[in-house]
């Protein structure tokens, strides 16, 4: 049976036979006649109900890898959160806070959620919960992302020892080991199972359910959701700690199955909920969902339940991001094949202008039809990003990182940086020769190395080795890797979505254990090209992203408009450039097929 939603029942109503949802007319925190902190919900049904406020936990004395003996007969000195004997790290003050909040949050809601920025740690302050309060909350089970399965495995041990070392549930078939007190289950992973799997899932008597990146289950009906509802309601006990720096990205409705999760009685009911928070706005076409419609009353209604912090809200300590452009200017040969594709792109699209369904034209469709502009530009910009990190070797002792996009890129890039065959590498095996005679490895990582034991790996090898290049791609390097050892990369090709660009840099940077003060990310800039276009949509949309958990400003974008925002930016660009002179194309079809594979 699917589960849309979980409910609790007012426990009065139900004590007289009745099976009454227990719905929250108003509530508040207050001090009893014990001095305790207790919170009073009232229901739509006059009903009371009385929480107690948990008293703090002496979160800041948690220490990494404090099981081992060298370790905790250390004799710390503290240089920030780092000891400068024994090198192990302790808890931020706001990390401490955090764990605070949940441990508070979980006693009086069935969840609480730590929604803070990219790389301040909600894993260590989940685990914080389960080091002090693992009689209550153990066995624990962390649904996650494929990809970061090995990450939390490793944090686990760092954090809180052998004791609880997980057992990772890799198929619906694995043997489950009973009594321990961790266990990682990605999230597809659930919805493999049939039945029985499921029931021998259930037997383990799941405590507490901690969800990474939560915006995994923003389908309010998806299988996944339903999954994972199941998993929580099995025992009427289970709390859950959703973990994210995006719990949701452009529609207000995919926050509520975490919101549910949390506090079916706030959010007893979806449709309830997107009458009283959701904004609707008109495209030109249709109405469609925004974002959260009341940002700062909803920051009230949801303040014992969630906790949202931004770097330079909580901690002075943590490097700055500099961004910095580096002009390019494509040849004449690559500026004509560039010019002739967009010259296709802005035929097409003028001719569903003309014919009245440019409205019909989806997000899809139209980024689809400007991924080849983007791509070229990529493979236009590689002499530059090479010409950089040669500069980048020769001037400094550091390491760098260079996010791409396209796999032909990479691939391109990393032949570059070890072919030292002048007739295969004619333009750069002086540079390849280079790195070898200085012994600078060049790592790739890829799709293909996402949550496997070979990245995990490759991380751990690049951040052991002093001089070294990683070329990665953005969006497999988003999430489950740590980079905190370098301070430099190149964004080689832009995102569509600057929240992708941000997990990348500096979210793989700016990470407990980083030291330098400041992250620097260079963006090779093609002048004439999709790059000028996107730089300035993209970085309108990071300023205004700041959406309800962060400042209380109403979003106000979204991928349909983000697209057609920017076809209509390219379009009116190709015009200007050529207004009262033809477009010719210069190049044939093979010569172009043979720069860019489709």
């Amino acid at each position: 049976m699917a589960i849309t939603r979980l409910q609790e029942l007012c426990p009065v109503c139900l004590a007289s036979g009745k099976n009454t949802v227990a719905k929250e007319k108003f509530s508040f925190v207050a001090p009893d006649r014990n001095g305790d902190l207790i919170k009073v919900i009232t229901l739509e049904c006059f009903h009371v109900i009385k929480k107690i406020v948990p008293k703090a936990t002496p979160y800041e004395n948690m220490v990494s890898n404090d099981w081992k003996p060298e370790v905790k007969s250390c004799f710390h000195k503290w240089n920030k959160n780092q000891c400068e004997l024994c090198g192990e790290f302790k808890l931020f003050k706001f990390q401490v806070i955090g764990a605070t909040f949940a441990e508070a949050g979980l006693e009086l809601h069935k969840g609480a959620g730590i929604f803070d920025d990219m790389g301040l740690g909600k894993t260590v302050q989940a685990l914080a919960v389960l080091k002090y309060h693992h009689a209550k909350y153990c066995p624990a089970m962390i649904v996650t992302k494929s990809a970061i399965k090995f990450q939390w495995f490793k944090q686990i041990v760092r954090w809180l020892g052998p004791d609880f070392g997980a057992q990772i549930i890799s198929t619906s078939k694995d043997f489950l080991f009973p009594n321990l007190k961790t266990y990682i289950i990605p999230y597809d992973l659930l919805r493999r199972f049939n039945d029985k799997q499921r029931e021998k899932l259930y037997e383990l008597g799941i405590k507490l359910v901690i969800l990474d990146e939560c915006q995994q289950i923003k389908n309010d009906t998806s299988t996944r959701t339903i999954e994972v509802r199941k998993l929580v309601s099995n025992s009427p006990n289970c709390k859950v700690l959703p973990l994210s720096a995006t719990p949701w990205k452009n529609r207000g409705n995919e926050f509520y199955p975490a919101l549910n999760l949390m506090d079916p009685i706030k959010f007893y009911s979806p449709q309830a909920y997107v009458d009283r928070w959701v904004e609707y706005f008109f495209d030109g076409n249709s109405w469609k969902m925004g974002g959260i419609r009341k940002p700062k009353e909803f920051r009230e209604y949801t303040e014992t339940m969630i906790i949202r912090r931004e770097y330079d809200e909580v901690m002075e300590e943590f490097p700055s991001v500099n961004r910095m452009k580096m002009p390019v200017q494509l040849d004449e040969m690559e500026q004509s094949i560039y010019d002739d594709s967009v010259g296709d792109f802005v035929k097409w699209y003028n001719e569903h202008v003309i014919s009245g369904d440019e409205d019909s034209l989806g997000s899809i469709e139209l980024l689809a039809k400007m991924a080849r502009l983007r791509h070229i530009t990529g493979l236009a910009k590689i002499p530059a990003t090479l010409g950089f990190i040669e500069e980048f070797i020769e001037d400094t002792e550091k390491k760098i990182v260079v996010f791409v996009h396209h796999k032909d890129v990479g691939t391109l890039m990393q032949s570059a940086l070890t072919d030292t065959n002048k007739e295969t590498n004619p333009d750069w095996y002086h540079l390849a020769q280079e790195m070898k005679e200085q012994k600078i490895k060049v790592f790739k990582y890829g799709s293909d190395l996402t949550g496997t034991i070979e990245g995990s790996n490759l991380q751990d090898e690049f951040n052991n080795t002093k001089r070294c290049v990683l070329i990665a791609s953005t969006l497999a390097c988003g999430e489950g890797i740590d980079l905190q050892t370098c301070a430099d990369c190149i964004l080689h090709e832009r995102q569509w979505n600057p929240q992708n660009e941000d997990q990348a840099a500096p979210g793989r940077f700016k990470r407990i254990g980083q030291t330098s003060n400041q992250i620097n990310i260079t963006l090779p800039e093609a002048e004439g090209t999709i790059d000028e276009q996107l730089d300035f949509i993209v970085e309108d949309k990071r300023g205004r992203y700041h959406v309800v958990m962060n400042k209380t400003e109403r979003p106000t974008w979204n991928e349909s408009e983000f697209a057609r925002s920017l076809a209509q930016l390219i379009v009116k660009k190709h015009n200007e450039k050529f207004k009262g002179r033809p477009t010719v194309n210069k190049r044939t079809k093979e010569q172009f097929a043979e720069m860019v594979a489709y």
